[in-house]
């Protein structure tokens, strides 16, 4: 018999991977989970996925890029909170 799990509880789950080290334990998983949510925003939201970064004592901790294209509405979209220094407007990416 499936589960059914509500949208709130989906959520849950990609937040608990996001923020507790004992839901993906191993780093090569956590990497590979992290490409798959990219692409995932970027499938809904426009933008294209770049690549992972993992921590480097910059205290961003893991992140990934994205670049912009014809998906991402004119204001920056999801994104336009996000990575203050570069700013997608109009279809262009400007570093601030």
């Amino acid at each position: 018999m499936a589960k059914i799990l509500t949208d709130k509880e989906m959520g849950q789950i990609v937040f608990d991977a996001t923020h507790r080290n004992d839901v993906i334990e191993c780093a090569d998983a956590y990497l590979h989970f992290l490409e798959d949510l990219g692409e995932l925003i970027a499938a809904h939201f426009g933008g294209v996925r770049g690549g992972i970064g993992l921590p480097d004592g910059d205290g961003l901790g893991w992140t990934c890029g994205f670049h912009i294209n014809e998906c991402v509405p004119s204001d920056g979209g999801v994104f336009r909170d996000y990575d203050p220094d570069v700013i997608w407007k109009d279809g262009v990416e400007n570093q601030d």
